[in-house]
């Protein structure tokens, strides 16, 4: 994938970041054998033996970190999907940053991890990085061990977006790690030096202050140079084990929605309210919309209930309910009609009405009009 933005002076100072190609590196842990001693390749393979073991147990210790990142790899490079995606991450306490989730989707063949102890107390830290087309690691993530359960301590990652955020990570010698945040445009940004603590304590916070992101060394303001940096190139690096990690099958998956349909159904629209002597029907919920965690059942047996939505321009993505097109026609304000046309996560089609007019919910129903549940239903399941 190509990157249309370069990460600046700021990012290049934060990886540390050295050019290596991958499939030219020497393993970190790689021996030279004697075929003349039977010795040496005995103990030798008893090394590696521990280690498999070692990264095993490591595996274990940092699984949910890795079930998160099963899950951000199998999301389509949608929008609705990747903001569904967010809200279900639960790995640690710190949530992991929406930039940085989405540079996971749309990177996830470049993406790598490797363990190492930073601090060296005989515990190992887990990396996350994207082995980007200039051939260099960005650190996108760091976890460490409290109380034996992962937490993210530092991430790196860059908005697509101009004005967008940014984050850098640097790892020192001695278990130091410096996060540097800042948004694209602003010559002010903010650093964290965190310390990695033994027996698996939580990080300490060494410094914090604000930077100027103009400055030449950065680093310099925390105490540290290029010198104190860990070479990246020393480590481990490993691709995720994760089947069909290219997502290839998500994002080829035959979306039941698109733009075509959207056309139709907005044509069906305008012809049908006229008929209904409610012309003006307009796409969007113009007097109030609301996101997707604020819809909630309209029920007449029993008490309301959160609705597992989210807005979906293709009908794909992880909510039970994918809503690809909203309608409401609020210049007949109070007499307002809205309708949320929405794919479920087993493929049926469904209208929802909605009468409400104030508040920062909305109430959904199933529509009982035939005719515009019928025609999306057409809509939904034409080739």
């Amino acid at each position: 994938m190509k990157r249309k933005e370069k990460l600046g002076a700021v990012i290049l100072l934060a990886a540390g970041l050295v050019t290596v190609a991958c499939s030219k590196r020497t393993p970190r842990h790689s021996t030279q054998l004697s075929s003349s001693s039977s010795v040496s390749s005995q103990v030798t393979s008893s090394k590696n033996d521990s280690k498999k073991e070692n990264k095993q147990a490591y595996k274990k210790l940092y699984q949910p970190v890795f079930d998160d990142y099963k899950k951000i790899f199998s999301t389509p490079n949608d929008k609705s999907a990747i903001t569904n995606l967010y809200e279900s991450l639960h790995a640690t306490e710190r949530q992991m940053n929406r930039w940085a989730i989405e540079n996971a989707v749309n990177n996830a063949s470049e993406m790598r991890y490797a363990f190492a102890d930073l601090n060296n107390d005989g515990i190992e830290e887990f990396l996350i990085a994207d082995l980007n087309l200039s051939g260099k690691y960005l650190l996108t993530g760091i976890y460490y061990l409290q109380a034996g359960k992962p937490v993210l301590l530092a991430e790196g990652f860059m908005s697509k977006l101009d004005g967008g955020n940014r984050s850098a990570t640097i790892i020192y010698k001695g278990g130091q790690v410096l996060e540097l945040s800042w948004t694209s445009g602003t010559d002010i940004g903010y650093g964290i030096l965190y310390q990695l603590n033994a027996k698996q304590e939580t990080a300490k916070k060494l410094q914090e202050k604000e930077i100027q992101i103009q400055a030449n060394d950065i680093a310099a303001d925390f105490g540290k140079n290029a010198s104190d940096q860990i070479d990246l190139r020393g480590l481990d690096w490993q691709e995720f084990e994760v089947p069909s990690r290219s997502t290839k099958s998500i994002t080829e998956q035959k979306a039941p929605w698109n733009q075509s349909k959207s056309a139709k159904l907005e044509a069906f629209i305008k012809d049908w309210g006229e008929r209904l002597g409610q012309p003006n029907y307009q796409k969007g919920i113009a007097g109030g919309d609301v996101g997707p965690d604020r819809l909630y059942t309209l029920r007449d047996d029993g008490p309301s209930e959160k609705m597992n939505a989210e807005y979906s321009d293709t009908g794909l993505g992880n909510a039970q309910y994918r809503i690809v097109e909203r309608y409401s026609n609020w210049d007949k304000y109070p007499d307002v009609h809205s309708y949320f046309f929405a794919i479920t996560n087993t493929g049926e089609a469904i209208v929802f009405h909605s009468p409400t007019t104030n508040g920062g919910v909305m109430y959904l129903k199933p529509t009982e009009n035939t005719e515009i549940q019928a025609e999306f239903k057409r809509l939904v399941e034409e080739e």
